[in-house]
């Protein structure tokens, strides 16, 4: 089965293992697959770099300013159009079954967002359900997450959200951005049908790639800050943040618990 909806794979140029290995499987999986140059630090000029650093709860690395704009340039295009997408990091490894499921998702109204993978972390998922006729897959209201960036489907109005929010707030680690990001309507694939390269071995999966994280990699250290009243911002960001956390479950937990999601190993 083809895949109807669109695949943007996030890849840097260096990284050509990786992009071996995702052009084998999307051909195997007959993806609409469409390759973009990951940001790297030399595409980040100093004075962009130091506008946006300390942006979030911690300086961010020159690296992670890179990865989310890698992402944005991807929410960018898909805002301006009026399909979903499947976005993958190119450490990302798909079940059998994700073209089937991308035309399941693809018929479905009123979802901005929904993450295809699971990371040994629970997750805080809603009681509601919407179970695939054709498909073993479930979806359920992803409420709150903490990681998961390197699978997920995005709609044209999650996309706006999330460039919305990065004109008024500034940006993030990408993962954490789109799981703070409340507004969206995100869901969660039960099973999960995907899985990032370092997790391979946790979940019995063979891993075909390099499976360090090219990021956690590059040993870049954070800008300085500024003094002691902007350590005193982002320590006080950082709890805003934390009780944001605190807020969400109390305001969900009487309609969802916490959970692992697990896989189908059998489908990798």
């Amino acid at each position: 089965m083809k895949a109807i909806v669109k695949t943007y794979i996030l890849n840097l140029p260096s990284a050509l293992k990786r992009r071996e290995f995702q052009i084998q499987q999307a051909l195997n999986l007959k993806l609409d697959a469409v390759f973009i140059d990951a940001r790297t630090p030399a595409d980040i000029s100093n004075e962009f770099f130091l506008a946006h650093a300390f942006s979030w709860e911690r300086p961010l690395k020159v690296t992670e300013v890179a990865c989310f704009m890698s992402h944005h340039a991807v929410w960018d295009i898909l805002a301006k159009g009026n399909e979903p997408a499947l976005i993958l990091e190119d450490d990302a490894i798909l079940a059998s079954q994700s073209p089937a499921l991308l035309n399941w998702l693809s018929g479905l109204d009123h979802l901005d967002h929904v993450s295809l993978e699971t990371r040994q972390r629970k997750k805080l998922l809603g009681l509601r359900s919407i179970p695939s006729a054709e498909l073993q897959v479930s979806l359920q209201p992803l409420l709150q997450d903490r990681t998961g960036a390197a699978a997920y489907v995005l709609w044209p109005a999650g996309a706006q959200i999330l460039l919305d929010k990065f004109i008024q707030q500034g940006m993030g680690l990408a993962d954490a951005f789109i799981s703070s990001t409340y507004q969206l309507k995100s869901w969660q694939t039960l099973p999960a049908m995907a899985i990032q390269a370092d997790m391979a071995a946790f979940y019995g999966v063979p891993c075909p790639m390099p499976s360090e994280s090219l990021i956690a990699r590059e040993k870049v250290p954070s800008p300085p800050t500024r003094g002691v009243r902007h350590d005193l911002q982002l320590k006080y960001r950082r709890l805003m943040s934390q009780s944001r956390l605190a807020i969400r479950f109390l305001s969900c937990f009487w309609r969802a618990r916490r959970q692992y999601v697990g896989i189908d190993s059998q489908t990798f």
